[in-house]
């Protein structure tokens, strides 16, 4: 099946990327949490070494604390940059071909190389946002596909055969 992907498309895929993807939700979870426990890791390891005053460890809890206020904010405008820059990026429109059988789905602009075949048992979610279906794969590789008739028939043929639930998202 040929698609064309649009801009739009490329656009919130890196949008899903950022925001949605198991990848990014990880490296969240992981600097909300291991950033502070280091802070105060460090601050007894201190304390217990020179053995001075309890300072350093108030000193490092407090920082855990600052972080754990200020990484949220910090970390939204981060993404908020990442977001706007993709947005200005220009992009052309691609036509694509996606393919899908028992074994395999191919995504390629010609015939697909060995990197562009992905085995069906590694695909893990099929995501649906307003615009877009995003299929995830076991090694944090996305596919986006543009929301259409075609491919929503490929997509519930998909889903069915590898019994895996479409969930919606918001982007």
């Amino acid at each position: 099946m040929k698609i064309i992907l649009t801009q739009n498309d490329i656009i919130n895929l890196k949008i899903f990327m950022l925001t949605k993807s198991k990848t990014a939700k990880k490296q969240r979870l992981i600097s909300y949490y291991a950033i502070p426990f280091e802070f105060i890791l460090v601050g007894i390891f201190i304390d217990g070494i020179f053995k001075v005053a309890p300072i350093v460890s108030i000193i490092s809890v407090i920082l855990a604390i600052l972080w754990m206020i200020v990484y949220p904010k910090l970390y939204k405008k981060m993404q908020d940059g990442h977001i706007k820059n993709a947005k200005e990026t220009k992009f052309a429109d691609t036509i694509m071909n996606f393919k899908a059988d028992e074994n395999f789905i191919s995504f390629s602009v010609g015939e697909p190389k060995p990197n562009e075949k992905f085995e069906t048992k590694h695909l893990k979610t099929i995501e649906e946002s307003k615009n877009n279906y995003f299929l995830g794969f076991k090694n944090s590789l996305y596919i986006v596909l543009p929301k259409n008739d075609e491919t929503l028939k490929e997509i519930k043929n998909i889903s069915s055969n590898l019994h895996i639930n479409l969930e919606n998202i918001e982007l």
